[in-house]
């Protein structure tokens, strides 16, 4: 039955409880009973994203119901895949029995993240999953089938009343458009800045010894100028000056002069 096909009585709403859905609707599914208003669309839910199925749906405006399959995660176990579209199921909370005095379903909360497990981006789409109690669900090991359950009941919605969609792939490659490394164009650099990368490029002992050339540089300075210091006091006219104008270590030019005089005694 197609969403547009399906007639129903003026001010119809359907907002069933938990037993209604599990009683009224997925006990007779499963036993493959007529339901009175077939409301409920089948779909392989796992094959889409949530944001998807609001256009598959046969009825429903912010809440949408489906009866889907569900598979094995792996051969030999009773673990169910969760893996759907883009994205996975992550179970929340825990397991709510349905059905009193005796439990006829188990209700399962799960929140969808969008991208790989286990760094998937938590959305706000939730699902409520309705499953039969007391099923065996280890007939299909012998046969090596995936099948863990025909038909389970479940209910989509978004906590935010929206449809909104997540696409983390595309996501990563807008926000990061450049990050591809790009090489230096060697050959459209000039001359002057190659010969500037060789020369920079010189061996280790050529690096130690420019502490040392640099040093020696300033000391040959440092000569130059006090040699003209030496030509400035010479020619003061005091040339009996103190001593102390003098550099330590440097002996007046008087002083030598004096010292090849005789002695008077």
């Amino acid at each position: 039955m197609v969403k547009g096909e399906l007639e129903l009585p003026p001010g119809f709403r359907f907002h069933p409880t938990d037993e209604e859905l599990v009683k009224h609707y997925l006990c007779r599914k499963c036993a493959s009973l007529p339901i009175s208003v077939p409301i409920i669309a089948e779909i392989d839910l796992y094959k889409f994203d949530p944001w998807q199925l609001p256009d598959m749906a046969l009825y429903g405006e912010k809440e949408w119901y489906f009866f889907s399959p569900r598979d094995r995660k792996y051969p030999n176990g009773c673990r169910p895949n969760r893996a759907a579209g883009s994205g996975y199921w992550k179970a929340t909370g825990a397991d709510k029995p349905i059905g009193k005095p005796k439990t006829l379903g188990i209700k399962k909360a799960l929140v969808f993240y969008s991208g790989k497990a286990p760094r998937g981006v938590k959305t706000n789409w939730i699902m409520h999953e309705y499953r039969l109690a007391n099923v065996d669900r280890s007939a299909g090991k012998k046969n090596n089938n995936l099948r863990l359950d025909d038909w389970v009941l479940c209910r989509i919605y978004n906590k935010k009343g929206s449809i909104e969609k997540h696409f983390p792939s595309e996501q990563k490659s807008l926000s990061y458009p450049d990050m591809e490394d790009e090489k230096p164009d060697i050959q459209n650099m000039s001359s002057d800045v190659i010969v500037h990368t060789d020369a920079s490029v010189s061996s280790s002992s050529e690096q130690e010894l420019l502490p040392e050339i640099t040093w020696e540089k300033e000391g040959e300075n440092e000569t130059k100028w006090n040699g003209l210091d030496f030509e400035l006091d010479f020619i003061d006219d005091e040339p009996f000056g103190s001593q102390v104008e003098y550099q330590i270590g440097q002996q007046s030019p008087w002083q030598d002069m004096f010292m090849y005089l005789p002695k008077p005694f």
